[in-house]
Order: structure tokens, then sequence, then C-alpha cells
């Protein structure tokens, strides 16, 4: 499994990239310090999955995920976007324009495997909506793995600091996740999509 991470902050790139050599010894994570280097990286050699940031100079994380999608051969690459607390509207714009995954910054290595292993799992299942009656229901499709694990435990009545408990994420990034939640399903309050746990038998 070849990785590709892309910041253009050094050192927690090299942080990173060491602590996933540690925990994942069998996968080879190759660093970019920015855009126009993933692109020549990728152009080059086989990438199974690439996490970038989406603030950097040259090329930014979203004109790099543009330059993919419209770019057939590298088009299918799954892409894990990072991003701070002040650029949600960045992030919206990336979910939206083909990326796969987000990490609110700042995120541990423990969370940047997590990311990766779900994107890696859900790549293996085959793509299908759940027989639904309505279209929120239909839409959980859409929702990443990470997204349905928040969702399931809303269902069950856990508050923010309580996933956050469960699932060994920060409250923040748990906050990110119940926002892009209820971006893809439409939804407005947390009963919303508690019920709709219930409904699509999450909880």
């Amino acid at each position: 499994m070849r990785i590709l991470l892309v910041d253009d902050d050094h050192d927690l790139a090299g942080v990173l990239a060491g602590s996933l050599a540690l925990e994942r010894p069998d996968w080879e994570v190759l660093v970019a310090e920015d855009g126009t280097g993933a692109l020549r990286i990728l152009r080059e050699q086989a990438i199974d999955l690439m996490v970038s940031d989406i603030n950097m100079p040259s090329l930014d994380g979203l004109a790099l995920l543009e330059q993919l999608r419209a770019d057939p051969r590298l088009a299918g690459l799954p892409v894990i976007l990072a991003s701070g607390r002040t650029e949600r509207d960045q992030i919206r714009e990336g979910m939206c324009s083909g990326a796969d995954d987000y990490l609110a910054k700042p995120y541990s290595c423990r969370e940047l495997v997590q990311a990766i292993e779900g994107r890696l799992r859900r790549l293996k299942q085959i793509p299908g909506a759940p027989e639904a009656e309505d279209g929120s229901l239909r839409s959980l499709a859409l929702l990443t793995e990470r997204e349905r694990d928040v969702l399931t435990m809303i269902g069950k009545g856990l508050v923010t600091k309580e996933i956050a408990g469960q699932l060994d994420l920060s409250p923040h990034t748990v906050g990110v996740h119940r926002a892009n939640i209820m971006r893809k399903l439409d939804l407005h309050t947390s009963s919303a999509l508690a019920a709709l746990a219930v409904r699509g038998r999450l909880s």
C-alpha cells in the first residue's frame, strides 16, 4: 500500500510519515510539499491513496483535487482532505469537488490511520444505496464510514463529548463530521439525525 501525504508543513509531514511507518510498517509513505510536487509523484508512481492539506503554496489542495478529477488516469484516486477549524467552507467545497473524506486539523496519527483504513475498506464494498422510503435514507450511502459511526452514536442519544470518547476523536472533529452529515442528508437538527439513524437501523 502506497500513501501520499501532501503538506507544506515539513515538520508535521515528517512526524506523520514517521508515525504511519511505525503504525503500519507495510505501508509505503511518500511526502510532497505542495500540489505541484504531488502531481509529479502521482504521474511517476502508482499511489493507492492521497491525504492532502488544503492551504498550500503553488498549487493548493482544492486545485490539486480539481486536476486529479479531470485526469482520466488519476480521477479514481481516493483523496482525503485535511483542513483547520476556520476552513469549513473549503472542506465543503472539496467534498463537492470529489474528495472522499476529510480530517479536521489538528488530528492524531490514529485518526489518520482510521480515515485511511476506513476509505480503503469502503473501496472494497459494492456501491449501492440501501433500500429506503425517502431520499434521506438513500443518501446514507453518501456518508463515509466515520460519518456513519458518528450518526450511529447520535442515534443512541450520545452527545458530542461522549461520541468523541467512544470513537477516540476530538470533540471538534466530531462536530465537523456532524455538520457534514447534516449537509449531505439535508437535515438541520440533532433530533432529525437521531430519527434517521433509527429508521436506517444504525442505532
